[in-house]
Parts: C-alpha cells; structure tokens; sequence
C-alpha cells in the first residue's frame, strides 16, 4: 500500500495541465554522467577495480567518436587536486583529438570552495565549462540536516552569480525535485533563474517517478517556470530505483525536455542511473536522435570491463546479442517470410548490429528446422530429416543443441543420401 510522508511529496498523484506545455525537440541531447554520477555507486570492491585516466579517456574517445554523447559531467573537482588534475587531463585530451562534446564538473550549490574548485577547471582547461550545482530545496531535508533553509537559499544565488561572472555557463540541480512540493521546488528554481542559471535539472534523485509523474513535474515546471524565463534549458536527472528510467526519460523527452542523463551500464548508486547504451537505442528508435547503433553493444561490453560491472546478460533488452532468438514454431515461421519487416520485434535487430535467430525446441515447427540448419551451412535438408530432428526436440522436450542437429542430420552436418 501508498504510505505517505509527511514532507515528501507525490508528483505521480499531482494534478496539473492535462496538455503539453512544450514542443518535443528536434534532437534530444544526452549528458553522459558515467565519471560522476556513475562514480556514486558501489561497484567497485578493491582498489585496483578504479578506472585508471587512460580508460576514463579511451571510454570518452569511444562515445565521441560515435556520437553517442553531446556532453560530459567528468567530475567532482572540490574533492581533491589529484582528481582537479585528472579532470584537467582528459579535458586537454578530447580538445586536442578535437572532438564535438562539452564538458561539465559538479558541485554543492551552497559552497563557496566547490564553486572556486570549479572555476580552477575552467581556468586551467581554457574551454567553456558548465557548473553543475546542486542542492535539496525542500523543507524536510532542511529540516533533518539542521540547515537554515533562507541562508542555503543565499548561498546558492550567490555562488551562481560568481560562477556566472567568472564566465562558465550553470546548470541548476533541484536535489530530489521529485519529492519536494511544487512551491518549494518552484521558489528555488525561480531563485536559480533569476540569479542566472542557464538551465534547470528535475532530479528524480530516488528514482520515485512514474511516467505519468514525469509528466506532472515537467507540464508544471515549464508551466511555472520555462514560460517565465523562456531562456532557460532543462535536463532531466534520472535514477532507475523502480526500473522505469527508461520510460520516464522518453516520456520526458516527448514532453520537450531538452537533455537527459545517463550512465554506462546503470552504474550509479543503490539501483543506478539511466542505461546509457539502451538510452542512446531508444531516442533513436523514436526519432530524437539520428545516429549509427550498430556498434553499441561492443561499446556495452567495453564500458562493462572499464566499469568492472557484468557485462550485457545474452538476453537483455535492446544489447542481450541473444535477444532477438526464439524456438517458438509459430514466430519461426513468420521470421522466414517477413523480410526486414520486424514483425515480432520491437525494432530491426539490424540497428544493432544483430539478425533474428532461431532454435529448435518443444515448441518448434518445421521452419526452425529448416532456418536453424541453413545457419549452420546445412543446405537441400529433406523433410523426412527434418521431422527427424523436429520429433526429436518435441520428444526430449529441450532445446537441441549444435552437436545435437548435426548428428541426427548426418555425418559432418551434411544430410544423408538416400
């Protein structure tokens, strides 16, 4: 059952603007928050699991090269000179190799000496640089931290106008915007806004959204907000707590946000974040980018060794190389006849570099047979071998192996003469 809490507010049940308030983006842009974000969680169990500057900077080579990513959250600069340096290094790399990505660091909103370790970035890297500053506006959160809620509100206007006069461009992060109620969450982005903020981020820090709640928050926000300072962007920052980041991001992007974020591989604290890869097939799939995917489940298994996380499972959504298989005779029968036309799938597996498969099991029919032998190089199959493998499968009720077929085929995986 729905418990409530005092403080905590439900956007899933929040009545607002029945119609968009915003026009869909040409193309959607993704910020790859795989060096920042992404380094919050737990994956990493010994020292040497760290991802060393040189994967940090091929990974980046990778998803430049490819398109995959329009910007980079890389970092946490307040955190020490070492990680200021390697921030430093692999922003110098991509400048030099010239790639089309823009970068960002992160900070807390309300600190003075994360902001000055930002701008020490901006200095020593001599490219335009996005702050991304971030704080829970909400009451509650004042509330259990002991803050005083008016002066952290100061703080943050005031170090997004420093930010500002120092030249870099600010990204707003509402912490936990999803659960913060509409005239807090409001007042603060207003204050964003006003002290120049280029962009707000609704944050679903604890991954709480529906779809339906993503379309609450966003018609409200650019309802209260975005109409009133029309020069303001907004991302969206999703974690995958209930397993709907995928859906609420597209949902947000139907809504006209104008970047959502993501990590390689969900990595990310608790559950994770967005999957960066199976992010990328989707815009794509629903018209909000137009890039080549067929590469990207190497890229998924690259990030997965980089990362020290499992690599794609063989039957994964969007990147399982085994997904788009089945041993079901009636599917089987169609796949033989519909040409590219993905009758039984929910996009060509060719946008990802794959091509249906068919195995022969208790539930096949002849066309497994006949599919399943001609991808071995089994040609000319008579039927009366092939309902011998076919009653085979059905008898044994399991799916047959390569050595299986080919040794009730004949000698060598060539069919018997008769």
């Amino acid at each position: 059952m729905r418990k409530e809490y005092e403080g905590i507010y439900d956007w899933n049940l929040h009545q607002g603007p029945s119609e968009p308030v915003k026009s869909p983006q040409l193309k959607v842009e993704i910020d790859d928050e795989t060096w920042r974000d992404g380094m919050q969680g737990t994956q990493f169990e010994e020292d040497e699991d760290q991802p060393t500057l040189e994967e940090k900077d091929k990974y980046i080579y990778h998803v430049a090269s490819r398109d995959y990513v329009d910007h980079l959250d890389i970092g946490f600069p307040a955190t020490s000179q070492l990680h200021r340096n390697e921030i430093v290094s692999l922003i110098d790399s991509s400048t030099k190799r010239k790639e089309r990505l823009t970068f960002s660091v992160a900070g807390r909103a309300a600190a003075i000496d994360d902001a000055r370790a930002i701008v020490e970035i901006a200095e020593r890297s001599n490219v335009p640089l996005e702050a991304d500053v971030f704080w829970d506006p909400s009451k509650i959160r004042s509330k259990v931290q002991g803050w005083n809620r008016e002066e952290m509100m100061i703080r943050t206007s005031k170090n997004i106008e420093f930010l500002k006069k120092e030249g870099l461009s600010v990204m707003y992060v509402p912490e936990r915007a999803s659960a913060t109620p509409p005239e807090e969450l409001y007042e603060i982005c207003m204050i964003a806004a006003d002290s120049g903020a280029d962009r707000l981020a609704i944050a679903d820090t604890t991954g709480v959204l529906t779809p339906q709640g993503t379309v609450n928050i966003f018609r409200e926000v650019f309802s209260k907000i975005g109409n009133k300072y029309p020069h303001i962007k907004f991302d969206f920052h999703e974690h995958d707590d209930l397993g709907m980041g995928l859906a609420n991001s597209l949902v947000a992007a139907q809504e006209g946000v104008d970047r959502l974020h993501a990590t390689a591989r969900s990595v990310g604290e608790r559950a994770g974040n967005v999957s960066l890869e199976k992010l990328i097939v989707l815009l794509n799939l629903r018209g909000f980018r137009d890039i080549d995917t067929k590469e990207i489940i190497q890229f998924a298994h690259l990030a997965s060794d980089i990362l020290k996380v499992a690599h794609p499972t063989s039957h994964e959504p969007i990147i399982g190389e085994n997904w788009p298989e089945t041993s079901s005779g009636v599917h089987a029968n169609t796949y033989g006849k519909m040409g590219d036309t993905p009758i039984y799938f929910p996009f060509d597996p060719k946008e990802v570099g794959l091509e249906p498969k068919v195995k022969i099991g208790a539930t096949s029919g002849l066309s497994n047979v006949y599919l399943y032998c001609e991808s071995l190089g089994i040609l000319n199959l008579t039927e009366e071998k092939a309902l011998e493998v076919l009653n085979f499968a059905h008898s044994t009720g399991r799916q047959l192996s390569e050595n299986t077929v080919r040794k009730i085929v004949g000698r060598n995986g060539q069919p018997h003469d008769h």
